[in-house]
Order: structure tokens, then C-alpha cells, then sequence
């Protein structure tokens, strides 16, 4: 088909049947509106034969001015042959004409049989519906004797038409192909079709529908017919076509002489009751040109009144009107489009402007079984026509594949996940697929497992987990949100294991869950989409003992203090290989995480302060990718300036971009000196004050600075069974080589405290004296979940704890950290502060009952919208999972989080790692309003 032929594909072949179109006479067809259609034709084209077991079924649905014959609008999508969408070797395609349409099926123009010899006309029931047609398409093919249909495809009123039949016959039809339409029509697309109907019942012929055949609304229809032209482009796609040429072909600036450029004159069209201006100065060499989209939209519009008839025209756009998939079915429209459960694909057209993107996006949200397409054209809605080759291409690959797999991208103009922001300048409406399905964990998968971890170990089979026994445990993480069991869990041994099991989760599109030590607390671990766990505490040497183990995995770099860290190592772990060395690694989170859960939330702990987050202290990694590609992200040299920094990238991703295996990390000496003191304060106020003063001073031996609030001295007190007094207290302690410097900045920090009204002082030259303190202090979390069922004397009673994790500039600290705790305390809840204050990073442990939750989390908000206010963050270390999503979009704005998401999209095509953390798959409805918002005026789009 040529481009110029537009949104106008069919030959110019007047009314009535089309030459080899079939028909069958049905005695009766009782509509939606209850009216009864008597002696109904139907017009219909097959090609192909129906198989021995009558069920490799094709219904093909046409757009709103086609017919029957397929050939002629998408043949190159139909033909014998493997290559083609509709291969007629082993498909029996079946297009239906219809109802309203005037080539064959009845309509305004076939014969009434309650007054012989007359046409229908105005006297056709109005509207016919999707719903109708399909029920007539049902009684043609139980005619047919078919048994099943294998795919019901079509575009715009043809998608519509698709989708009823999944409603309409579950069992029916196997798999659906939904291309540029909806799930119901909307304001929008129903707007357009009202204008197109004014335009033909304006003419003066119209005379309510009942005109004469002989001099029928011709100037109505082809106004109607160029508005509907319009609506098939994009305004992009115009521009290409007819860069403001005239329509001679000259480009189109200024003014034209008329006595050498015809083009200045448009046409007169008295065959449709139309003519050109009567003012004979409007056409005077000082008149603008007549352009050539002037003339293309009239020549359609009279080529259109050759085929086509109005009272048809005004019948089928009603049809288009009554559709909604919902309407006269048991619940909502989004329950009813969950009910379709079919393997469907959804194709979009990013610059459509009759039916737009989002439409598809939202047809892709309520079916479960769905995935998603986008024609990246400037074509508009006629991209599905124009577009033809990289469509079959990908019709063609989600047949072959089926339920198992989909192909992220199928042809040159056909893209699955990517997308060029200049094909939608609309920012609300930018074509970003939302959140596919997935491929199912069956037997085969199973085995398809075991057979890969059989060719790394012997004992392979024993480390895919599928038992509800062994899968238990991978269901939550330390944190209160809800928990999710996996389908598998699998125990990789190596990097090269680890590749082969993310491939071929990759190849059948199952999500990948990465987890370390579980000891998160959002969720982050937690397989809310099933799919698999991979479990990576085996990546570390298997051995008989942890030494040996660790020996085995973790190696020195000489003369470079760095070890190279398998991903599963936990970090007491490393620390204790370390030590004999007289090395540590610096990050110390409480909960004893694994070094690659450190780097995937950024977890960092108590000595920040002097050693950095584990950001900071992870040189290079080991990286398996989505597609189970395997990439180091940098060279573990200190200074790298070539290319992208891909290793700031995968820290903090929490497994959403890929798989850590191996992790280069920087090491440090060891102190041979450690003192410590206690420090006790009238608030957390003054406390926080004097921290912002030591942190100021640079104070170089200070490694630890905690902060706990009275209420936590009373947790530490009730749950560790500690006599310390209750009242806001720092832990500090402070490491070197040499033992004056140390006590010399302890001295420094003594005035510090006693300047912001410290009531206490209690210093111990050998540290040791306060490891009981500091291991209550990383019990914390343990003790807040027992805390008051201790106090109610019941010991055994353990709460849900919420844990809050904003870090706020260490300027607001002292501001920020006060107004929290009395926020909690005002509104009644226990607030066990615990904070690593000297990084302005501060935890609150809020033990609570299930019914006091919502009123929690209500506060919580109000918290993180504060630090978010003093130019903080969400969450300091704890990473996002599910928790903090709506938190980020709150610090960072709706265009950063939409940055992310495009990362992600190229990283991760088919969406298998980690899905449904850190952000949603598709902008949330908060987001989109935040982008309104912020669309003028510029800026981050954030809450600042």
C-alpha cells in the first residue's frame, strides 16, 4: 500500500458486495437494543481451509470503513507461507463485514424485508454494537461448524471487536491481538465522531437520514470523511507529508501570483454541493495558496463519497460509540478486563491521536495476561496500516512463541520497550509499556534448573528449592511488610552458574528475586510477582568449614587494600578473615548483612563517619545482567574517567538492573587503640547540636557517633537488662594507632557537650569496657519488637516494628530529629530513636499493632516529607523495595523517577529483575499529576 494513500486504503469500488465475497442469510438477530433484524446477510472472506478439527480459527476484525477482504488492506500480513501473521497453510482466516457497513452485511442499504423493495435507510436499528457483531461472527462460524478460534486479531474498530470476542467466548478463542484501539470508547474518540456526524447532517440533502439515493448528503460525508482523515495522522506525520507545500508542489510561503500558479484557486465541487468562494478577491494573487494538504483532504473526501453512504457512515460511528467491554456485565470495567484471560498482545501507536497510547497502556494494565507493543511512527493512527512489515513481524513472533516468551523487539518501526520522547509530546502521555506478564514456573522450567546446576555440582539437584517447606523461608525479609512465597528458589555456586539460571529465566521471562542475608527491611528481597529467588549465600566456595570458606572466596589484592568479596560473604564474615590481617572493612551495618545486600541498598551502619557508606567502599563489581550477560562495571583502580561510571549504577539498584556476584572492595587498617564514652543530654536537641559541632571540628579518630532518645535507654534497659539513666544519650567511640590523639579528641568533644548542656560524662580509656553497650545498641531493632510486651509483662509478645531511615544535611539535624520524636510521642506511639547521627542519618523504631498501622504510616509521611523539606532523603540506608516508592518520587520529582524507569527499561527489557521495586513499572497517577504540575516553569518536579 502507498503512503499516499493514507487512512484510504480500500480500492474505489463503489457500494454493495465487494467481487468474491461470500454471504449466508440468517433467519433472525436479536440486537442489544432488543430490536430483531429479520433475513440478516452476512458478508464474510475466508482464506484458507479449516482444519480436520475445525478449530485453527482466524477472526479478523476490519477498521470502521474496510470490508471483508483482507487481502487488500493487509496483505502483507496474510499468505502461505511461516513468515506471514496469517499463514493460510495452517490458518482458516475468517473477516466478517459489519453490521451498518455497505458491502454485504445488512445495513442502511440492503433490502428491508418489512417493506419490500426498499432499503433500510433511516429505519435501521440504531446502534447496532461490537457486542452484536460478534454474536452475528458466532453465528456464522457455528454455521461453519467451527470448533475454536486460535486468534482473534484486528486494528482500531477491529481491536474493539477482538477484545469482545475474548469477553464474549473465554473458551473459545485462545489469544487475542488488540492493535490502535481500547477497551471502551472514549470522550475523546466519541467527540470526533460526533463532529463527523454534524458534518453529514448539516448538508442540506441529510433530511433525517431518509434522502434521496439519487442525490444523497455527499458534501456532509466527505466534511465528515476529512475530519476522520485528520484524526488517522499525526500532526508530525502532516508536517513530513506535506511540508507546506502548495498543491502544485511549490513550497507554500507567502502569497502566489494566480496568473502563474493555478494552485492559489480551490477547486469548486458542485458533484457534492460544494463551491468555492463566491468573493473573486479571495482569489487574487494576494490570497494565500491553496496547500496541498487542502487538496489531499478534499480528494479523499470526494473519493470517499464514491464508496461509501451516509446513513451508513452515521450507523457505524454510533457502533464505535456503544463500545465498552464493561457495559451490561457483572462489575467494574477493570474486574471485567481481569476476567480476559486469553494471551493477548496489545499494540500501540505512540503518535496516534484518535486512539492514543495511553488507551493501549491502560488495556495492558487489566489484562493479566497481557504484554505490550509500540509502533514508534510519525504515522498516527494509520501507522498500523503503514507500518505493515515490522507488524507482521511481530504478530508473527508472539504466535510462535506463545505463553512462554515475548520478543522486546520485532522490526525496524516496531519497538517494545524503548521509546523516543519527541514521538509524544505530550510528557502525560509518554509511551512507556506498562508492567508485562510473566512466563509460568512449571515442570519443565524446574528441570531446565536442576539441569544447570547439575553441570556445575553433581549436587545441583539439591540446590533448587520447590518445596513449601524450603521456600517459607524466602518469603518476607526483617521488615513488617506483606510477605510473598516464590515458585523456585535456587542456590547459585559461582558466577558462570549464575549467569546460565538468570539466561534462561531471561529466555522464558520469569522474575528474578536477588537475596543475600534477608536481614532488609522494605521488602526489597520479597518475590511479590513469584518467580524465582536466587538465593546467594553459596557464592562463596562450599566448604567444610566458614575459614576455609572465606579463604577460598575472599582474596587480598597486595599492596592495594582490597579484597575481592563473593557476593554471598556475610559481613562478620569478612570481617573475621580480615582481622588476623590487620584489616577491616569499614561499613558496619547492625543486622550482619551480606556484602552484596550491603551494595544493593546501600547499607552502611555505625562508622560512616570515618570510613564512608559501603557506596564508597566498593571498587568494582561483578555484574549479571538481565539477559545473563556478565560485565565487570568498572577496573578496580582508584581513578577511572573512561565511559559511563556502570558501578555507581548497580549500587543501591537492589537488584533491579542485575545480579552482583563479586564485589572488589576497599579495605583499611585495623586500630590498634579504641576508647569510648557516654554522653547524656537534657533532649535530643542538645544532643544533635553537639554532634553538628564534632562533625564540624573533623575530628579524625571519632568513628562511632549514636544517638539513642530516652525512649530507646528505656528499650536497651527493659529488653538488655542495662542501668543506664533514661535520658537522650550519644555512644561514642574513637579508634587510632596513637592513644593521645584519641583522648585528645574525646577531650575536644567533652567540651563540645558540656557547652549544649550535657548533664553526664562518662569516658572508658579501653573501648572494650562499652562492647555490651554498642551490642545492645545493634539489638535495637530485636528489642523494639519486644519492648512492650516486656513493660505489659509478656515477655513472649513481639510487635511489628517500623523502621525510619531519613538522612537530613547535619545543618537541620538537631531541628529534624526534635520535631520527629515529639510527632511520635504526640501521637502515642513508643519512639525508640536510633541514630547514626554523626551522618545526619536517624532511625526511628515505632513498635505498633495491625490496627494502628494506617495512623503509622499517615505520620510516617508527614516525617519524610519534613526531611525531604530540610533538603533530605527518604531513606539513608535501607534502600526503597516497596516501602519508600511513593518517597522517591516525593525527594527526587516526577522527571528523575521517569529517568530511572528509562534505565530500567533499557537494562532490563522484559522487566524480570526485581519487579515492582524502587518505582512502579508505568507512571503512578501521583506521578502523572506532579508532571502537570511541573511541565511549566521548569524545575525537578520534587516536593521542594
Amino acid at each position: 500500500m502507498g503512503d499516499d494513500d493514507g487512512g484510504d486504503h480500500m480500492k474505489d469500488a463503489g457500494l454493495g458486495l465487494p467481487p468474491g465475497v461470500k454471504t449466508r442469510v440468517f433467519p433472525s438477530l436479536e440486537l442489544e437494543n432488543g430490536a430483531v433484524l429479520r433475513d440478516v446477510v452476512c458478508a464474510y472472506s475466508t482464506y484458507g481451509e479449516l482444519s480436520a478439527t475445525r478449530d485453527n480459527v482466524v477472526v479478523v476484525g476490519h477498521s470502521l470503513t474496510s470490508n471483508s477482504c483482507v487481502h487488500e488492506w493487509w496483505g502483507e500480513m496474510l499468505g502461505d507461507g511461516a513468515h506471514f501473521a496469517m499463514n493460510t497453510r495452517e490458518d482458516f482466516v475468517v473477516c466478517v463485514n459489519y453490521l451498518g457497513s455497505p458491502y454485504g452485511t445488512a445495513s442502511p442499504i440492503t433490502m428491508n424485508p418489512a417493506t419490500p423493495g426498499r432499503p433500510y435507510g433511516a429505519d435501521f436499528p440504531t446502534p447496532c454494537t461490537i457486542r452484536d457483531n460478534v454474536r452475528l461472527q458466532k453465528m456464522l462460524l457455528d454455521a461453519m461448524g467451527v470448533a475454536g478460534v486460535k486468534l482473534a486479531i484486528g486494528g482500531s474498530m477491529g481491536c474493539m471487536l477482538a477484545l469482545e470476542w475474548g469477553a464474549s467466548y473465554p473458551s473459545f478463542v485462545s489469544e487475542l491481538c488488540l492493535i490502535a484501539g481500547c477497551g471502551r470508547h472514549s470522550d475523546w474518540a466519541t467527540g470526533i465522531g460526533e463532529c463527523e456526524r454534524f458534518a453529514i447532517m448539516a448538508d442540506g440533502r441529510w433530511n433525517g437520514g431518509e434522502y434521496d439515493a439519487r442525490d444523497p448528503p455527499l458534501g456532509g460525508l466527505a466534511a465528515a470523511r476529512m475530519t476522520a482523515m485528520l484524526t488517522y495522522r499525526s500532526p508530525a506525520g502532516a508536517d513530513e507529508k506535506f511540508g507546506r507545500r502548495d498543491a502544485s508542489g511549490t513550497d507554500a510561503k507567502g502569497t502566489r501570483d494566480a496568473t502563474k500558479n493555478q494552485a492559489t484557486k480551490p477547486p469548486a465541487h458542485p458533484e457534492l454541493g460544494v463551491a468555492s468562494h463566491s468573493n473573486e478577491n479571495a482569489t487574487t494573487a494576494k490570497s494565500l495558496p491553496f496547500t496541498a494538504v487542502e487538496s489531499y483532504l478534499q480528494y479523499q473526501g470526494r473519493k470517499f463519497t464514491r464508496r461509501f453512504d451516509a446513513n451508513c457512515y452515521v450507523q457505524l460511528t454510533y457502533t464505535l460509540d456503544s463500545h465498552d467491554v464493561s457495559r451490561g456485565r457483572e462489575g467494574s470495567y477493570e474486574d471485567v478486563m481481569r476476567g480476559i484471560t486469553q494471551q493477548s498482545m496489545v499494540v500501540g501507536i505512540t503518535s496516534d491521536v484518535l486512539y492514543p497510547f495511553h488507551l493501549q497502556r491502560e488495556m495492558v494494565r487489566t489484562l493479566p495476561n497481557s504484554r505490550m507493543f509500540a509502533i514508534d511512527s510519525v504515522h498516527g493512527h494509520d501507522g498500523f496500516l503503514l507500518e505493515i512489515d515490522g507488524l507482521n513481524k511481530a504478530v508473527r513472533a508472539f504466535r510462535d512463541e506463545g505463553a512462554t516468551t515475548t520478543t522486546t523487539t520485532t522490526g525496524e518501526n516496531l519497538r517494545g520497550n524503548a521509546f523516543a520522547d519527541d514521538a509524544n509530546p505530550d510528557y502525560d502521555r509518554d509511551p512507556l509499556p506498562p508492567a508485562p506478564s510473566y512466563g509460568a514456573v512449571n515442570d519443565g522450567f524446574v528441570a531446565a534448573l536442576r539441569s544447570v546446576c547439575v553441570e556445575f555440582d553433581r549436587d545441583g539437584f539439591n540446590r533448587v528449592l520447590t518445596s513449601a517447606a524450603e521456600k517459607k523461608p524466602y518469603a518476607g525479609d526483617m521488615g513488617h511488610h506483606p510477605r510473598a512465597t516464590p515458585d523456585v528458589v535456587v542456590l547459585p555456586s559461582s558466577t558462570a552458574e549464575t549467569a546460565k539460571i538468570v539466561r534462561l529465566c531471561y529466555e522464558r521471562r520469569v522474575p528474578v528475586v536477588t537475596r543475600g542475608a534477608g536481614t532488609g527491611l522494605e521488602g526489597g528481597c520479597v518475590p511479590y510477582d513469584g518467580g524465582l529467588v536466587l538465593d546467594t549465600s553459596l557464592l562463596k566456595a562450599r566448604s567444610v568449614t566458614v575459614s576455609h570458606c572465606l579463604l577460598k572466596t575472599t582474596r587480598m589484592v597486595p599492596g592495594e587494600q582490597l579484597a575481592v568479596v563473593g557476593a554471598g560473604v556475610l559481613k562478620n564474615e569478612l570481617d573475621a578473615f580480615l582481622k588476623p590481617h590487620g584489616l577491616l572493612f569499614g561499613p558496619d551495618p547492625s543486622s550482619n548483612p551480606s556484602i552484596g545486600g550491603m551494595a544493593s541498598t546501600g547499607g552502611s551502619g555505625m562508622s560512616t563517619l570515618k570510613y564512608g557508606t559501603s557506596k564508597e567502599n566498593v571498587r568494582s563489581m561483578t555484574v549479571v545482567t538481565p539477559s545473563g550477560r556478565v560485565i565487570q562495571t568498572r577496573r578496580a583502580v582508584r581513578k577511572s574517567s573512561t565511559g559511563y561510571e556502570l558501578n555507581a549504577l548497580y549500587l543501591g539498584a537492589e537488584g533491579t538492573l542485575g545480579v552482583i556476584t563479586e564485589l572488589t572492595v576497599r579495605l583499611f587498617p585495623r586500630p590498634t587503640v579504641r576508647c569510648g564514652a557516654v554522653a547524656t543530654f537534657p533532649d535530643v536537641a542538645s544532643a544533635a547540636k553537639t554532634v553538628v559541632d564534632a562533625v564540624g571540628a573533623n575530628l579524625q579518630t571519632l568513628l562511632r557517633c549514636e544517638l539513642m532518645n530516652d525512649e530507646g535507654i528505656e528499650c536497651t534497659n527493659v529488653v538488655f537488662k542495662t542501668t543506664l539513666a533514661r535520658a537522650p544519650t550519644l555512644f561514642l567511640e574513637f579508634v587510632g594507632n596513637d592513644r593521645e590523639a584519641a583522648e585528645k579528641d574525646w577531650r575536644a568533644m567533652a567540651e563540645m557537650a558540656k557547652k549544649n548542656h550535657a548533664t553526664k560524662l562518662d569516658f572508658a580509656a579501653d573501648g572494650e569496657a562499652l562492647d555490651e553497650l554498642w551490642d545492645a545498641r545493634r539489638g535495637c531493632y530485636l528489642g523494639a519488637m519486644r519492648y512492650r510486651g516486656i513493660k505489659e509483662g509478656n515477655p513472649k509478645k513481639k510487635e511489628h516494628v517500623y523502621v525510619g531511615d531519613v538522612c537530613v544535611p547535619t545543618s537541620k539535624l538537631a531541628a529534624c530529629v526534635s520535631e520527629t520524636e515529639a510527632d511520635f510521642k504526640a501521637a502515642g506511639f513508643p519512639c525508640v530513636m536510633c541514630a547514626h547521627i554523626s551522618d545526619g542519618n536517624f532511625h526511628c523504631l515505632i513498635p505498633y499493632a495491625p490496627e494502628e498501622e494506617a495512623k503509622l504510616m499517615k505520620l510516617n509521611d508527614k516525617v519524610i516529607a519534613r526531611a525531604i523539606a530540610y533538603g533530605g532523603a527518604a531513606s539513608g540506608e535501607h534502600g526503597v523495595g516497596i516501602g519508600k516508592m511513593k518517597h522517591v518520587l516525593w525527594e527526587h520529582g516526577p522527571f528523575h523517577v521517569d529517568a530511572q524507569r528509562r534505565i530500567k527499561r533499557a537494562l532490563d527489557p522484559r522487566m524480570i529483575m526485581n519487579p515492582g521495586k524502587i518505582f512502579a513499572a508505568e507512571p503512578t497517577e501521583e506521578e502523572r499529576a506532579a508532571r502537570r504540575r511541573h511541565m511549566v516553569g521548569g524545575g525537578t518536579g520534587s516536593k521542594l
